[in-house]
């Protein structure tokens, strides 16, 4: 994953993504935009399907698009204080029961809690649920999955 910075404004996903192909296979292209005004900030990320295409790229020396000299660098993750021990679980269906998800889950490692948030209007469950591990290694796992 590659952060990209000195976008132009006029800078789309489109454009971003044509732009790196030539490096490699790009998975993904993400646009940061400011909520309120919905126009670029700037800078965005560029996902590829191999490493090797991300030091493609860091080999050449300069980068233009769209007229602009743009400043791709390696993304690095953002360092938390804190251990990762949540998961946020989409795609669920809302009659699957938590003894289920616990089973499931479990197998990763310790389960501490399971939150199943509620429909407030229908007071049905939602399609999502958060679980909460005593470790974080079993997140890691299941985040390499």
């Amino acid at each position: 994953k590659m952060f990209v910075g000195g976008l132009s404004w006029d800078t789309t996903k489109k454009d971003l993504k044509d732009y790196f192909t030539k490096f490699g296979e790009v998975v993904d292209c993400t646009l940061k935009l400011d909520p309120l005004t919905g126009r670029s900030r700037g800078f965005g990320f560029v996902l590829f399907k191999d490493a090797e295409s991300v030091e493609k790229v860091i080999s050449q020396k300069e980068h233009k698009l769209n007229g602009k000299a743009i400043d791709p660098k390696k993304a690095k993750a953002m360092k938390s204080k804190e251990p990762v021990k949540k998961i946020f679980v989409g795609g669920l269906s809302p009659d699957t029961p938590e003894e289920k998800i616990r089973e499931y889950f479990d197998a990763y490692g310790e389960v501490e809690s399971i939150e199943l948030p509620m429909e407030n209007k229908t007071n049905k469950r939602r399609g999502f649920c958060f679980i909460t591990f005593k470790e974080e290694e079993p997140v890691k796992k299941i985040m390499e999955k």
